[in-house]
């Protein structure tokens, strides 16, 4: 791979606003004013709530993540030795397409399906597609988001697979100054292993939970 296949940094500048502004509008819910949403945790209430699905599953947005993702691994990593996984379903969408859109710019990835249940009957997998000997980088639409990226991780485990190093998300759900611990990790992840994010709730003016959960 040569910097030829790597986007510069106005084009990087270019999709990272237009991707922040679709984000903005189409895939953050927003409760009308005085009014909330049941949140995960029993008692709890959003007043706000991203939903990435909205973005993974149209071309042009899957495009821009991976190109912008390209040129954060070639710029801070230098090298594409590893393969792609994550937990359904956020993930599946960046573990199809983004194989698929770095081979037209000269990288060859391979990706593979982690199932949030095992299945119950015949081969009773947690993975989905085949897999490599290569490390595994982990994807994820959210980090600093629940526990999709740990469950993930610990079924790596299970199944003897290496971690790679760096894990992939699209946002990093904290903001400067409030959780500065975890604004390159994931509170559930060891610490050894970096997120790489595009974006953080600071990018949204969007301000989360002192406490990470």
């Amino acid at each position: 791979m040569t910097n030829n296949n790597i986007i510069s940094d106005e084009r990087y500048g270019k999709l990272w606003n237009q991707t922040r502004d679709f984000i903005d509008e189409h895939c953050i819910i927003r409760a009308e004013p005085g009014t909330y949403m049941d949140g995960k945790l029993e008692g709890s209430r959003y007043t706000w709530v991203f939903y990435l699905r909205n973005g993974l599953y149209r071309t042009d947005f899957l495009s821009a993540i991976t190109q912008m993702w390209m040129k954060k691994v070639h710029d801070e990593i230098g090298h594409f030795d590893f393969q792609l996984s994550g937990l359904e379903t956020a993930a599946t969408p960046m573990i199809v397409g983004m194989p698929i859109y770095a081979q037209v710019f000269g990288v060859n990835l391979n990706g593979f399906s982690i199932r949030k249940e095992q299945k119950t009957y015949a081969m009773k997998n947690w993975i989905e597609g085949g897999t490599t000997e290569q490390p595994v980088m982990l994807l994820d639409d959210l980090s600093n988001s629940g526990n999709s990226l740990r469950k993930a991780y610990d079924i790596l485990e299970w199944h003897h697979m290496n971690t790679f190093e760096c894990a992939f998300t699209i946002v990093n759900k904290v903001n400067e100054g409030v959780h500065d611990d975890n604004m390159t990790t994931d509170f559930l992840l060891p610490e050894h292993i970096k997120i790489m994010s595009l974006f953080t709730l600071d990018d949204f003016n969007l301000v989360g939970n002192v406490e990470l959960h």
